[in-house]
């Protein structure tokens, strides 16, 4: 994983890109990026004490988002072309919405919302690690 870009957002958020290309054959590779930024959680995001402590208690202090984009079968010489293309495509679809000043707050609510709908998919950090 190698950082290629760091964003400083508008929310106060810091985006970093990564570049997670690898060669999958003498003259071809699966072009990857992931980008990344972390909020942190804060009372103030949920309307009472427990929706706030249900996602403290799964996710800790901090949030992570991510997206990753990949394209597979490139030729080698295409590899930089292209992966600049999955990040411009990324900057133009979804910058906006991640620099807005609601963002952060949105993210932790959707979120807790996962956590209702499904609850069977987090194990929960033990009380004490709170």
């Amino acid at each position: 994983m190698k950082l290629i870009q760091q964003i400083n957002l508008a929310n106060g958020l810091v985006l970093s890109i990564y570049d997670l290309s690898r060669q999958i054959a003498a003259d071809t590779s699966r072009v990857e990026i992931l980008a990344k930024t972390e909020i942190s959680l804060e009372r103030s995001y949920f309307e009472n004490e427990d929706d706030y402590t249900q996602v403290k208690i799964i996710f800790g202090d901090k949030i992570s988002f991510e997206y990753r984009k990949e394209r597979s079968f490139i030729p080698v010489e295409r590899q930089n072309e292209v992966r600049d293309e999955l990040i411009d495509t990324f900057r133009g679809n979804s910058l906006n919405y991640i620099s807005s000043p609601n963002f952060p707050k949105h993210l932790a609510l959707s979120k807790l919302r996962d956590i209702k709908s499904n609850p069977y998919k987090y194990r929960k950090i033990p009380e004490q690690e709170i």
